[in-house]
């Protein structure tokens, strides 16, 4: 009896008193009275009639399913397998503990043993139910559902995210947003403390989720010239949940996905879902593609192609960030940029007259040639004057170039940047970070910077470690020195290059490395 009252203790954290009520009027059974305790949120109950306990308090008003004890004796179950015994070496951090238990349980309730492997056990069949139907922009709870997406069980793990359409969670009171929570999840949240934490764990990301069928979402996607994300879930599969937990609410995810898309999510059985695999997913509708969810693609607003596909799904929100922002650099909307993005070309000088020059035209010729100042057309000829020109007499600018009348102009900024500050890793450690340069062949290099490091020490080391790296890999050497541009997220680096790497948002982050043709 004084173990049992310990377990009820260390998973309820009640008196030893309350815990003996419990354990009496539930026969000593454990899980009876751990369930009995939630159900009834741990009040106070008398001893009288040891053989009976005490009936469960009346399901809340305006929920369509019912509260199966079943569910909470397994809920009780699989926290007292979680939380270990009293004394025990170690026991499991609640985050580990939550997903554990939220795999089991939906997997349960969504009958797993329908897949390789699972039992032949049958639940019982779900209790009638009497709903009143109502208009399609209201529901029984004064909440706007649309009436395209019909009506699914709701739970834990399936809940309705049209409930908050009209508001943001964090907007609403305490009460208000527990009231909704329990519309969204047909009164699973109420079940107990723990299933309202895991309710709010796998909370669809109501904040960036459009309400919009798929050809409203088009129209509004060539409106406002933002591509349409699409998220495919499927009730049974864990993945869909993880997505929600750690993808989806990622405060870096949500703004790249608000600024640069329509996000749709809906479940694989709802109706816009199954418009969306009949039309996309033929593999996944046959059954020959057996992990098609969860699903993320990019359609494209104006011609309804699907024009990028995760085939695995992101692990980490950063990871997801940087595919987003890669995507973005490369394709555009805007009618006054191509798609996919085309590479800026140089112009292709025009050949010199050398005759028709004067002297000090051709000196100065002779000099831009000399300090790599460009291509004429003549390099043979000029170099021939040089040649028969005195150079020691002449002034070398140190940071100019002459033009042919005489002016002094700046060197780029990018001209300014040099070429031989080769790049040393520093030592890891929370002042540094790894940056991930891509160039145009798809080929990736991860180095280590300083986060103190500025924009302009990237530069350095594309222009004096990386290019001539991966020119002397090709066949024939080739220039690398040729010019080229840093971009990340849509911003050319070249306009930050007195800012820190941190300054500049660059912190575990992905850099295009773009050559410009000559």
């Amino acid at each position: 009896m004084d173990e049992l009252v310990a377990q009820f203790i260390a998973v309820t954290d009640s008196s030893p008193q309350k815990a003996q009520s419990y354990l009496k009027v539930s026969d000593n059974d454990l899980g009876n009275a751990i369930a009995l305790f939630f159900d009834t949120g741990g009040v106070d109950i008398e001893d009288s009639s040891p053989s009976a306990p005490p009936p469960l308090p009346a399901r809340p008003a305006g929920l369509s399913q019912p509260v199966h004890d079943d569910d909470d004796d397994d809920d009780v179950r699989e926290a007292l397998r979680a939380s270990g015994t009293p004394g025990s070496a170690a026991t499991p951090r609640a985050y580990e503990d939550d997903e554990a238990m939220a795999r089991r349980l939906q997997e349960e309730f969504y009958g797993a043993s329908r897949g390789p492997g699972g039992g032949d056990e049958v639940r019982a069949p779900i209790a009638r139910t009497t709903e009143t139907l109502v208009g399609p922009d209201m529901d029984d709870d004064g909440y706007g559902i649309p009436a395209r997406q019909p009506r699914v069980r709701a739970g834990i793990f399936n809940q309705q995210s049209s409930v908050w359409n009209r508001v943001q969670p964090e907007e609403l009171t305490l009460e208000e947003r527990r009231r909704r929570m329990a519309a969204a999840t047909g009164g699973a949240s109420e079940r107990g403390s723990h299933a309202g934490r895991l309710a709010e764990l796998f909370r669809p990301p109501v904040e960036i989720i459009s309400h919009l069928g798929f050809e409203e979402a088009c129209d509004d996607g060539k409106e406002q010239q933002k591509w349409i994300l699409v998220n495919i879930q499927e009730e049974a599969n864990f993945g869909s949940q993880i997505l929600n937990r750690d993808i989806w609410k990622d405060k870096e995810v949500q703004q790249a996905v608000m600024e640069n898309f329509i996000f749709l999510q809906w479940l694989n059985n709802g109706r816009d879902g199954r418009d969306y695999v009949r039309l996309y997913m033929p593999d996944a509708l046959s059954g020959i593609d057996a992990n098609a969810f969860p699903h993320i693609a990019i359609i494209d607003p104006r011609t309804g192609e699907q024009v990028k596909v995760w085939k695995e799904m992101p692990k980490t929100p950063i990871e997801f960030v940087h595919t987003v922002y890669e995507f973005l650099e490369r394709y555009s909307l805007r009618d006054d940029d191509k798609n996919p993005v085309q590479r800026v070309t140089k112009p292709k000088p025009k050949p010199v007259n050398i005759e028709a020059m004067t002297e000090a035209e051709q000196l100065e010729l002779a000099l831009q040639n000399s300090m790599g100042g460009g291509a004429t057309g003549n390099e043979d000829l000029a170099d021939n004057i040089a040649d028969d020109v005195d150079l020691m007499d002449v002034e070398q600018p140190e940071q100019k170039y002459l033009e042919p009348k005489g002016k002094a102009i700046e060197q780029t900024p990018f001209q300014k940047i040099s070429g031989t500050n080769h790049h040393q890793e520093p030592a890891q450690g929370p002042d540094s970070t790894r940056i991930q340069f891509k160039l145009h062949d798809g080929s990736r290099v991860v180095r280590r910077f300083l986060l103190r490091d500025t924009v302009e020490r990237l530069f350095e080391f594309v222009k004096a470690d990386l290019l001539p790296e991966k020119e002397a890999q090709k066949d024939g050497g080739g220039n690398p020195h040729k010019e080229f541009e840093l971009v990340s997220m849509g911003k050319r680096l070249i306009e930050v290059l007195d800012k820190t790497v941190e300054e500049a948002g660059l912190k575990m982050g992905t850099i295009m490395v773009e050559a410009l043709e000559e």
